[in-house]
This record gives C-alpha cells, structure tokens and sequence, in this order.
C-alpha cells in the first residue's frame, strides 16, 4: 500500500523492518508533505502504534509537520508485530536493527532521535545501549535505564499500584492477540477494581492464571525480588556511559517512576559537557498520565505543560541536523515546575535528587498526649526538648490492614491523617514565603516489636483551612528488635524530592506509619520485604514500631536567597548537613 495523506503529511502504514533473527516488526512511518530531506524521529511502543503515546505526546502529525519522518514501531510480540513480547528483554538489539533501518529510510538525513515516555522511554535506553551509530539523541520520559530501580522495584519495593494493572493491560491485549474474549473481558475488570476487590489477592505473586498465559513476566518480576542477573540483562545505563549520546530527561513530580528518572540524571552528572554531548533535565507538575494542568484536585495553571512538544522538537531539531552548530550561550540543564508559586524555575546543573540547597532542621517532638492521628500532641519544632515531650510514642502497624496510599498526586490526606495508627507531627505555621528544592530527610530513632518491618514516612502542607495535601513520601525497613537496654537504630529515610514554595499561613506535617499501600507493596513483618511475595494472608503479622525523639529530625531542604534562608520563620532553626 502507497502513502495517503492524512493530516497535512504523508503516512505510510505497516511497514515492515526484518530483525537479525528474521523476525519482522511493523511500523507506520508519517512525512512531511514536501520533497526534502529530513531527520527521523523513532517511537517504539507496546501498546498499538496508532496510538503512538497521545495520552501524553503530541501526535505524529504534528511532528512531521515540523520538519520530521516520524516512525512508530509496535515492538516484537505486539500490535501487528512478530515474534513473543519479552519486557525490556529484546529491545536493545531490535532497537538498534530499528534505528538503523530507519536511518536509511527514503528522504532521512541519516540521522535518527528516539522519544516516548514510559516502556517508550525504556526502548530508547536499551537501543542508546549498543550505540548504534545512526542514533544521535534521546528524550527518555518518566521511565529508568534500569528496569529493576527505575521502574519496577523503585526504593527496592514492588510497585504495586503501578504494576498490577499494568499486568492485566497487557495480559488483555495478550488475550485479544489470542482470540480469548472472555480472558480479555475478566483482565478489563480488574483493571477498573479497587486494590480491595480484584487485585488484592494477585499482588503476592504470579499465581494468577490469566497472567500466567498471557503476561509471564509478571510471575518472574515477582520472582526476581531483588536485584540480580534476570535484571542485569535489562539495565542499560553502564553501557550507555561508555559511549553517550545527547540526551534529554522528562519527568514529572507525582510520577512513580519519578526516582528512575532522578537516578538517570545524577548518573550523567559526572560526563563531560562538550559541543557534542549535552543533557537537560525537565520535570512538570504531571502525574503518568496525563501531562495537564490538573492532578490530584490541584489546578496547576495554564502553564503547566511547559511546551513540552516545543521543547522536545527543539531538541530534536539542533541535535539531527547534521550541519548543527555550536551554542553560543549556556543553556540550564535542569528546568522544574514550582508547586505553590506555579513558576517554571531553571536550576542551573543542580540535580533535586543530590540538591541540599539550605538544610533547616526540626525535631519531632511529642506532647501530654500521644502523638497518633492529626489531633495527638506531636510537633515540629525548631529546637529539641526534654523531659516529658521527649518520651518514645508508638504505632502498630497490621499488614492485614494496611494504611493506603494509591500515588503521588497532591491529595487531601485528613481522613488518613485521623487514624490512630500513623505519628503525625506538624510544625508551626509559617510566617512568610520558603521554598524547598530537593528531598526532604528523615532521621529517625526507632525500636520494633516484630519486625523487620517497614517505616513510611509522608510529608504534607497544612493550609489554613486545616487541608493536609500530598507533598512526598519515602520508605526504609526497619530491623531492631526492642531488648533488654532499650537500644535502637538510627534509621536515615530520604523521601522523594519536591520543589514548593510554601505560603505564609502554611505548616508542614508529617506521617510515620507502616505501610504505604498499593503504591508500596505491603511488608508482611517478621520476614526480609524481599520474602514479601511469597507471604500468603496466614503470615501477614503485626508490628509495633517505638520513635524515640532524642536524635529525631527532619530536614528541609530549604532554598537560599543572598546566602540566607527564604524564611525568617524557619531560619531561626539550627542549620546543618546530616
């Protein structure tokens, strides 16, 4: 079939490209309408390659109306593909194979750019991996070089409320691949279930049979709890640092796989910055999907989308022209949306993952009354105490029952916040404008009845309505069993990183409790959180965690201005590095 027009370009459907086992992959190749010669950009994608990522990306249409020959590959055992889907396994060499097709296509300039977010941006690791001498840039969204700490297992646990439906999403297509409607139906209703209902008994394992037939790779992620040569074989960023191409990161701040793409980041900050090799870092307030101006009941304004396509095509427009030359200004790397004053703030090279901008300490302190649920006695305060307010206050946290936490979005937390079996701690409201860039970290004195067991700290803003919103979260296991002298462990927990400004009237508060589900796995106590797929409803246990207050704090990662903290109000805190 010869190429129709369609949206002011050229589309060619169903083209096939052999790879070196004989295995053909299909893709649908759009051209700018007018004779010339131009730079290819390169999607592959799991999921249709109609669809081409419009739940985020500008559509191809747009693309090659902006100069480009724009490629969207179904990846092996998907869509019009031959061949057995494998997650991440073949997508180095078939990425290659594809890129070096698409280079020689007819009117391609010979030089090749790949962009797409999530498995999208996966692919564009593990083809950059094998260097093919076609590819010249890359612009990885929301994903990690790693499979293992980027996106399945990010902080070392299962990221269940990601993966479990993504599981079924593609055991479904699985199932309409094979003809299997009823297969196909059964995997669309648990992925509309709630974690209670459907998914609840699937997360453990890969027991389940749909996933079995229909998406194995579910049971061996499950299998493969800790990191190990399974997912070696699916980690690109070592090979990558041996030959790097221009590469430009895009995350977003209620991402899951926010971490992966942070670690990427912090990964590259050790290569030389040349006329040939650059990288940018961009983070928007989005959620996975979509990439709006609404998250969580947040309204983020009308600049919330941050041109990204503009952005991207720039990108792609100075890194593929092969007669490109040199800039003649510096260009920030790291360029991140502001919650609070809705600003896009440009960062220089200052990564938020390593960024400690002007630590503010404050120690958890406790009252006359306990500190469990929003209404108990604990604090954040300026100063440590003593005597009283400095006695140990405990939660218990039953794995059978665990507190919930579905993502990252910027919800109300007060309901949570109500239940006795978190420490909640507030500070005192503040008095005027501070900004934080970065994580946020906890240092925690801590003690357990039961464990191993995990310690979940969440951080939320306070307004003056009394609304508790999502600001971050993080988690560490915490393995030191009470004895005889009542000694504990120090336990250093560096939740996700943020950039807020806060607001006169405003009060950051804190939660500590035992789990964060689904968006974490559950730990099942008493056992490694590595045991944790194997733990059936008989061994789910409790555990009683102590926080003792001497040597507990957090610490703001507050932003300076002229070499002094932004806030008055949290200044007079003691300033220090942990």
């Amino acid at each position: 079939m010869g190429a129709i027009r369609f949206g002011g370009c050229l589309l060619e459907r169903d083209q096939a490209c052999a790879m070196r086992d004989g295995t053909v992959l299909y893709a649908d190749i759009y051209r700018p309408s007018q004779d010339g010669c131009y730079p290819v950009l390169l999607m592959r994608q799991p999921y249709g390659k109609m669809l081409a990522s419009t739940v985020s990306q500008a559509h191809p249409v747009w693309y090659a109306r902006q100069g480009f020959i724009v490629v969207i590959q179904d990846v092996r055992g998907r869509g019009d593909s031959e061949g057995e889907f494998d997650p991440f396994a073949h997508e180095a060499e078939d990425g290659y194979d594809t890129v070096q097709w698409a280079a020689a296509l007819p009117q391609s300039n010979g030089y090749v750019g790949m962009y797409g977010f999530s498995y999208q941006g996966s692919t564009q690791w593990a083809a950059a991996s094998l260097a093919p001498p076609a590819l010249k840039a890359i612009a990885p969204g929301m994903c990690g070089a790693s499979a293992y700490h980027g996106m399945i297992y990010p902080q070392g646990r299962f990221a269940a409320a990601e993966h479990v439906p993504w599981a079924f999403q593609l055991a479904r297509d699985g199932a309409r691949r094979a003809g299997d409607a009823e297969s196909e139906a059964y995997c669309t209703l648990v992925r509309k279930s709630t974690p209670d209902e459907l998914l609840y008994p699937v997360m453990a394992d890969g027991s389940h049979p749909i996933l079995q037939r229909y998406f194995p790779a579910y049971g061996q992620w499950r299998e493969h709890a800790d990191y190990d040569a399974y997912w070696e074989r699916r980690s690109w960023m070592n090979a990558f640092l041996e030959h790097p191409i221009p590469a430009f990161l895009i995350g977003g701040w209620y991402d899951v796989f926010l971490m992966g793409t942070l670690e990427d980041y912090d990964r590259l900050s050790g290569i030389e910055r040349t006329d040939d090799l650059f990288f940018k870092l961009m983070i928007g307030p989005w959620d996975h999907i979509p990439w709006g101006r609404h998250s969580g009941g947040m309204d983020h304004g009308r600049e919330a989308d941050g041109d990204i396509h503009a952005e991207q095509a720039a990108w792609f427009r100075y890194w593929l022209d092969p007669q490109r030359k040199p800039k003649t200004e510096a260009e920030p790397e790291v360029r991140g949306y502001e919650r609070g004053s809705g600003a896009w703030r440009s960062y220089g090279r200052e990564s938020p993952l390593s960024s400690q901008g002007h630590p503010v300490r404050l120690w958890l302190n406790g009252g006359i009354k306990p500190a469990n649920g929003a209404l108990g006695g604990g604090r954040l305060l300026p100063q440590p105490t003593t005597g009283n307010e400095s006695a140990p206050d405990v939660f218990v946290y039953d794995a059978r029952m665990p507190m919930t936490l579905d993502g990252f979005q910027p919800k109300d937390r007060r309901a949570e916040q109500d239940r006795y079996e978190i420490l909640v701690y507030t500070g005192e409201p503040l008095a005027e404008c501070v900004r934080l860039f970065g994580a946020i970290t906890l240092q925690a004195q801590v003690q357990t009845i039961g464990g191993p067991t995990d310690l979940v700290a969440i951080a939320s803003v306070v307004g003056p309505s009394g609304e508790a919103t999502f600001l971050t979260a993080g988690v560490a296991e915490a393995s030191a069993e009470a004895d005889e002298q009542g000694l504990g462990q120090t336990l250093q927990l560096k939740l996700r990183p943020v950039a807020i400004e806060l607001r006169p009237g405003e009060a950051i508060r804190l939660e500590l409790t035992g789990s964060a589900y689904p968006l974490y796995a559950r730990h099942p106590n008493g056992r490694s959180i590595s045991d944790e797929r194997s733990a059936g409803p008989g061994q789910l246990r409790m555990a009683t965690v102590s926080i003792h207050y001497e040597g507990s704090t957090i610490e703001l990662p507050v932003r300076v201005k002229g070499g002094e903290a932004t806030c008055t109000g949290l200044a007079m805190a003691e300033t220090t590095g942990m």
